[in-house]
């Protein structure tokens, strides 16, 4: 093996103390979690339905001294896509009051500071409203939100971007933003001399605005803009804090280097990427290119717990490391430091709190997609971090330690991602505090190499003291998948004579200062040996001066499927009234204080629905009249059995989609408004929801209802395996992912006996039912139109939408299929209405002891992360040739393969797709079935029903010369 030459790094007096002299930039500020683009959908639901987790979130990312994250930023929006999803408006319309409460990263910040009351909050907009057209319309809409945040939660905002996202600098406007807010006298802007809410409403909320700081520039690749800073001291007085997303590179001329080194400018990554994939599944990869057997061992994971859990042939795993790995999410923080000064990083998102599949999903630090079963998971990118705060007092105050330029290395290979790192390449990154009383390093070794590394303490208090090392690297068989997360390694001994490593002296905060008579003899080396795939942090705190609550352990089996009657019909339901809702509670001016439910989540101006992500548009919750909307309790509606005709009385709210075409302003990805509801496991249903359209001018407007919604594409407007679109005046259509495959008029609805009424004001009830392949519609009950998919996706979420109108719905229902009326009319014998579990391709062991087989693969596969951000986890593990077999033990009466699925031309010219064996038990139960060609990932390739009753073993074995690359399997 490669013996690599070790690492020296030196802290030394005089670096302490050029380092101590800087205030901010080299303070090592930390991490934050950035809300935006509808990743926090889901959270105030955690919030509501399982305050106790949604809570031990909040005290896991901000509790403590040293906090794992120090900083919330939120995203303001205007209902549009700005890329998984939207933010809500807070202004709708000039005049209207800023609706805060809507937004969950507010709340989420406010929550936050109930752990850690000086949490630093920031703020920066994507596309604003329509009514936003001038600079002074953006201040309006900054000051009104920022002053309405202050009055509702209590905290004040600390910094803010007047600009756009990811777009070049308007230097001039971000100075002129920070005047304003220096001198404003004028506060909040009301609606007259009248409004309550005008002007400032306290001496505090005035000098506390005036306080707020500004940021340039947020944009996506290395700043454009610092040569003007540099150029430029009126600039540099005005603009406080240098960002850009993401690129660890300085410029040519190295600017941010030297407004951090030179000015004491704070330089920031205002937008980073946490982890890729799911880190207690990645040892399971085969991507180490570099061990010099070339390939994995074999399992011989045995029942008594030995063995090296591991199936499968090919190359050995990464451990925690790799493309996207935690290991890479802290070599990019050393090397930001080094290369850029940058000492902040915000997660975009830290949290995933929005429906998987959708776009960038699974680049979180924690995901929290079912609210309704409570399940989080938390990632090892967490523990990444820890590393670096559980060592360090790190914060935006003149006590936060200091990184250290000098005892600092990073020559690892590439920008985004940092990901050359492989043959052991040096990565480190030093803090000390302020006073040199204490140091620590923190050590990166991302390669299947083992590295050492030598720190030289000289002339400072820390200097001869015994180091204490902590490690993180993945578990060992027959531990639990975090067992080896950040624990302490044992003591490092200082190397070198007595009399260099005299510690008499400066051992405690009160010893003497840098650069004191008793520190300039005191010098030592520490060693230490980084194991490969693996980081440590080598501190000269003690022991029990580290904050000890850790990442929380997530139980692999506690993702229940949304049923919320498991012995009747009905999987979910939702009339949007949610009367019976216990309150919430929130922080708010230093204590806790409980809320109506619908209060909480945005009020009678639009609070958000349970169990929704927006990918487009705004659905809310809005209070209902039928005088108001024109309509008459006369005028009929369709019942929630889907009676046409019936008069029912409607509950005192429904849910409307508020953006029409006058407000749909700009987004990152254009598409009509779309909401995703349910569980992504539910397979065979009949969804129905009552629909009203409001008046319109000109063309009719459109509702949308989809069944099997799994993600998958970016364009969210045909997201849907299958979708039911009416437009008011009675057209209609049937599509499969947006492609048509049944049309009708007015006329069809009226031949079927449905009693659609047209135009607005009217209520009908529109549904769906997915059974198999057969798919039928109903509208007010009676059977419109079926078609039968011949090769059906078999799984997802239902989904609404509507064209850019006010369209209203209520009684939302989602069914399991009546098997005795099915067997009746010749369909529908026994299908599943769910997965009972829907497994990602690279879980192979049980989280429980990384031994236990899961999916038990043998022969010719590779297992990869880093795939693409619509791959089920980011993970693909492809059969590459005849003979790759998985192995499932199970009881399930069906299993479905996940794949995309790619064709090949035959000799003679045919689509040919990769075949499998499939035995149960050993004996032959199908013979070279074919799969489906696929053209996005978690779409279903192969379907195998029919399987004998009770646990059995399935084994798919590849025939044939096609790859096929699995993306999960579905147990039903």
């Amino acid at each position: 093996m490669t013996t690599l030459k070790p690492v020296h790094l030196t802290v030394d007096a005089e670096t302490v103390r050029r380092a101590a002299a800087s205030r901010h930039g080299l303070t090592y500020k930390g991490f934050g979690v950035l809300s935006g683009n509808a990743t926090s959908s889901l959270l105030l639901d955690y919030k509501a339905e399982h305050p106790s987790e949604y809570w031990r979130l909040v005290e896991t990312l901000f509790g403590t001294d040293r906090p794992i994250m120090n900083l919330v930023k939120v995203e303001m929006g205007n209902d549009r896509n700005n890329s998984t999803g939207p933010n809500a408006a807070t202004m709708r319309e000039p005049d209207e009051y800023p609706a805060v409460t809507r937004e969950p990263g507010f709340q989420l910040a406010a929550d936050a500071r109930r752990y850690q009351p000086d949490l630093h909050v920031s703020m920066l907009r994507w596309h604003a409203p329509t009514w936003v057209r001038s600079n002074d319309d953006v201040y309006r809409w900054y000051k009104n939100t920022i002053l309405a945040v202050w009055r509702e939660y209590g905290y004040m905002v600390d910094t803010v971007n007047p600009d756009v996202n990811e777009r070049t600098a308007d230097l001039a406007w971000v100075a002129e933003f920070k005047r304003r807010v220096a001198t404003d006298e004028t506060g909040f802007i009301g609606t007259g001399p009248d409004d309550p809410n005008s002007g400032f409403h306290s001496d505090e909320e005035r000098e506390l605005f005036h306080r707020i700081r500004v940021i340039t520039s947020d944009e996506e690749v290395t700043g454009t803009f610092g040569p003007d800073l540099i150029a430029d001291a009126d600039l540099r007085e005005a603009i406080d804090i240098a960002a850009y997303h993401y690129s660890v590179a300085d410029d040519d001329d190295c600017s941010f280097t030297r407004l951090a080194d030179d000015c004491d400018k704070e330089i920031w990554n205002s937008e980073a990427q946490a982890t890729f994939s799911n880190s207690a599944d990645r040892p399971n990869n085969t991507m180490d290119r570099l061990r010099p057997d070339g390939h994995r061992r074999p399992s011989d994971c045995q029942a008594d717990g030995t063995g090296t859990g591991i199936s499968g042939s090919g190359e050995v795993g990464t451990g925690i490391g790799g493309i996207g790995s935690p290991l890479e999410m802290a070599n990019t923080l050393i090397k930001a430091f080094v290369r850029s000064r940058r000492t902040n990083a915000i997660y975009q998102p830290a949290i995933g709190a929005f429906y998987e599949g959708l776009e960038y999903s699974y680049k979180e630090l924690i995901s929290a997609r079912d609210p309704w079963s409570g399940w989080i998971y938390y990632d090892a990118g967490l523990v990444a971090l820890q590393h670096f705060c559980r060592f360090a007092r790190l914060g935006y105050g003149p006590e936060a330690w200091r990184a250290l330029p000098e005892a600092s290395v990073s020559e690892v290979g590439g920008n985004n991602p940092v990901c050359g790192a492989r043959s052991g390449e040096p990565s480190a990154l030093t803090m000390v505090s302020p006073d040199g009383d204490d140091v620590s390093t923190v050590i990166v070794n991302d390669s299947g190499l083992p590295r050492e590394y030598r720190l030289d303490v000289v002339g400072v208090p820390a200097a001869g003291r015994t180091m204490r090392l902590w490690r993180t690297r993945a578990a060992g068989v027959g531990q639990p998948y975090d067992a080896e997360y950040l624990r302490y390694i044992g003591d490092v001994e200082p190397q070198g004579s007595p009399a260099d490593v005299d510690d008499s002296a400066g051992d405690s905060a009160g010893g003497p200062a840098v650069g004191s008579d008793a520190d300039s003899a005191r010098s030592a080396e520490y060693a230490v040996t980084v194991e490969p795939w693996s980081m440590v942090t080598l501190t000269s705190l003690d022991v029990d001066d580290i904050p000890r609550p850790g990442i929380p352990h997530t139980d692999e089996r506690a993702r229940t499927v949304l049923d919320v009657d498991p012995d009747g019909r009905t999987l979910y339901e939702d009339d949007f009234e949610y009367a019976d809702e216990p309150p919430v509670t929130v922080w708010k001016h230093g204590r806790l204080v409980e809320e109506d439910y619908l209060d909480s989540r945005g009020g009678a101006a639009g609070a958000v629905p349970r169990y929704t992500t927006d990918t487009n548009g705004a659905f809310e919750v809005v209070p209902y009249d039928d005088t108001e909307w024109g309509v008459s309790p006369a005028t009929g509606t369709a019942g929630s059995d889907g009676a046409a005709g019936e008069v029912r009385a409607r509950g005192p709210h429904v849910l409307r989609q508020q953006v029409d075409w006058r407000h749909a302003g700009n987004a990152w990805i254009e598409g009509d408004p779309r909401t995703s509801i349910g569980d992504m496991r539910w397979m065979n249903y009949r969804a129905g929801v009552d629909v009203m359209f409001e008046p319109y001018e000109g063309r009719a407007p459109y509702v949308l209802l989809g069944v099997r919604e799994m993600g998958g594409n970016k364009f969210s407007t045909d997201l849907a395996a299958y979708d039911f679109k009416l437009r008011a005046d009675g057209v209609w259509l049937l599509r499969r992912y947006g492609d048509e495959v049944r049309r009708g008029h007015g006329v069809d609805l009226a031949l079927a006996g449905t009693g659609f009424r047209s135009g607005a004001g009217v209520w009908n009830r529109v549904e769906i039912q997915a059974a198999d392949g057969e798919i039928t519609v109903f509208v007010n009950g009676m059977e419109l139109t079926r078609w039968t998919d011949p090769h059906p996706q078999t799984a997802g979420r239902v989904q609404l939408g509507t064209s850019f109108d006010h369209v209203l719905f209520d009684r939302l229902r989602v069914e399991r299929l009546d098997t005795e009326r099915l067997d009746a009319d010749g369909m529908g014998r026994g299908l599943p209405a769910y997965y009972r579990e829907l497994i990602d391709d690279m879980h192979m062991v049980s989280w429980d002891d990384s031994c236990t087989q899961v999916l038990d693969y043998a022969g010719p596969w590779t297992h990869e992360n880093g795939r693409g951000m619509f791959d089920y986890q980011r993970t693909t593990s492809t059969a590459l040739r005849a003979g790759a077999r998985l192995t499932i033990d199970t009881d399930a009466d069906g299993i479905d393969l996940f794949a995309r699925n790619a064709a090949e031309l035959n000799p003679v010219g045919e689509r040919e797709t990769a075949r499998f064996d499939v035995t149960v038990d050993g004996e032959p139960f199908r013979r070279a079935e074919p799969t489906v060609e696929t053209a996005s990932a978690l779409r279903t390739a192969l379907t195998l029903r029919g399987l004998p009753a009770g646990g059995h073993r399935v084994t798919f074995e590849l025939v044939g010369g096609i790859p096929f690359a699995l993306d999960a399997v579905g147990l039903c």
